[in-house]
């Protein structure tokens, strides 16, 4: 075998060495260059606090506008609902006036009638 023979399967073996020692270098790179979930996401107090004002906010916001809303709607149920009393308030003090003037009229008669 001449010397050109010799070299030529050797630097192919020198080659795919270099080829597979690069590829192990890079997926090694790859694995440490990926980070960790808690890199990713950090507990940041700031952030928690602000995401915390804007859901006060919100809220505050959704109260104002329901009662906005719901209150003309109250007053109109409590406006029926004192019509409807003062109805039954009036039936009754007449029931009531005309109970006691059937009894005192009974006992005038009562007392009429027994002389």
């Amino acid at each position: 075998m001449s010397e050109g023979e010799e070299r030529g399967p050797n630097q192919l073996f020198a080659r795919v060495d270099a080829l597979a020692k690069r590829a192990q270098e890079d997926s090694l790179r790859a694995v440490e260059e990926v980070p960790l979930l808690t890199e990713i996401v950090e507990h940041d107090a700031a952030a928690e606090a602000a995401a915390a004002a804007r859901d006060e906010a919100l809220a505050t916001d959704i109260e104002r506008v329901l009662v906005v809303r719901l209150i003309p709607e109250l007053n109109r149920q409590i406006a029926a609902l004192r019509a409807e009393l003062e109805k039954q308030l009036r039936r009754s003090v007449r029931e009531a006036v005309e109970h006691a003037l059937a009894a005192r009229k009974a006992g005038a008669e009562k007392k009429d009638g027994g002389i």
